[in-house]
């Protein structure tokens, strides 16, 4: 089956499903340069539009169409959140694109946190058989504990997504012995080490007013790592050193193979990183389909 991609950013998503041999029909996005990270290493067609502007009007069946719109405002670690918000309302759009193409099947990817409001626009989409799944990335080989809300939608069947049981999870120190290269690392000041070496704990530390994520980590060798956020605001430390976590430390924590690296500043870099979902786990949903429909 085809694949089209909305806020589809650097891939994650359609990175997966092209694992499981679909084919993949195009990348939109509002962002060039994620879409340059998505057609240089998937090799596919991109349009670069925003979804709220984007009026598709023919209907295609033989189609699955994924996305996961911003999530921001619905983060809980996000302490200046909007739930109504214009880039909240995107989760409409992307109902709106369903309802006008009437793809076989949707899957729709968001944050725990997501609203009522969203979840109810969802459901309400008429001719699909509709699964709420809560799942975490640990589950599915990825070293880090990221739990999203994925919906899915279809036409025949009704295709559900469960936190296979597993016997080991995958740890920070199995990604990091796998970099060959390590870069992008942020250039702290001297306060900053200083404050970033009194941070012995894995959970979040509260130490700004002024960041609309506040808060610090230090990450664990033998343990998954926490959801990877845009680096460049929560601060997520390496195991061991007095410092944040390196761009190409936060693509392997993603799933993303070390030749992935996403175009742009290291700040672009950082948030297309962020935003993506683990290929893995987009691979496991591509696999559920191929089996249910």
């Amino acid at each position: 089956m085809r694949v089209i991609d909305l806020f589809s950013g650097m891939g994650g998503f359609s990175y997966g499903f092209k694992q499981s041999n679909f084919q993949i029909d195009q990348g939109i996005d509002s962002w060039d340069k994620a879409l340059k990270s998505y057609s240089t290493y998937l090799k596919a067609p991109t349009k670069q539009i925003k979804i709220d502007e984007y009026f598709p009007t023919k209907k295609d069946f033989d189609l699955v169409i994924v996305g996961g719109s911003p999530c921001q405002d619905f983060s809980r670690l996000n302490t200046k959140r909007n739930i109504y918000s214009k880039r909240a309302s995107l989760v409409l759009d992307y109902c709106r694109i369903i309802k006008a193409i009437q793809p076989e099947v949707f899957v729709f990817e968001n944050v725990i946190g997501l609203a009522k409001w969203a979840e109810t626009a969802i459901f309400e989409l008429k001719g699909y058989k509709i699964t709420k799944n809560i799942i975490n990335s640990e589950n599915f080989g990825i070293a880090q504990s990221r739990k999203r809300k994925i919906f899915i939608g279809s036409k025949k069947r009704t295709i559900e997504i469960k936190n296979p049981l597993i016997k080991s999870v995958k740890t920070v120190r199995e990604v990091f012995n796998s970099i060959k290269d390590n870069w992008g690392f942020a250039n702290h000041s001297k306060s900053t080490i200083e404050k970033f070496s009194k941070i012995t704990s894995n959970s979040w530390i509260s130490v700004s007013e002024k960041s609309n994520y506040e808060g610090v980590i230090r990450l664990t060798w033998d343990n998954p790592a926490c959801a990877i956020t845009n680096i460049k605001k929560a601060q997520i430390l390496h195991p061991e050193e007095n410092r944040v976590i390196s761009i190409a430390e936060a693509l392997g924590l993603q799933d993303f193979p070390n030749w992935y690296i996403p175009f742009g500043s290291d700040t672009d870099k950082a948030i297309q990183i962020a935003n993506a979902i683990p290929p893995g786990v987009s691979k496991a949903i591509a696999n559920k389909i191929i089996e249910r429909i």
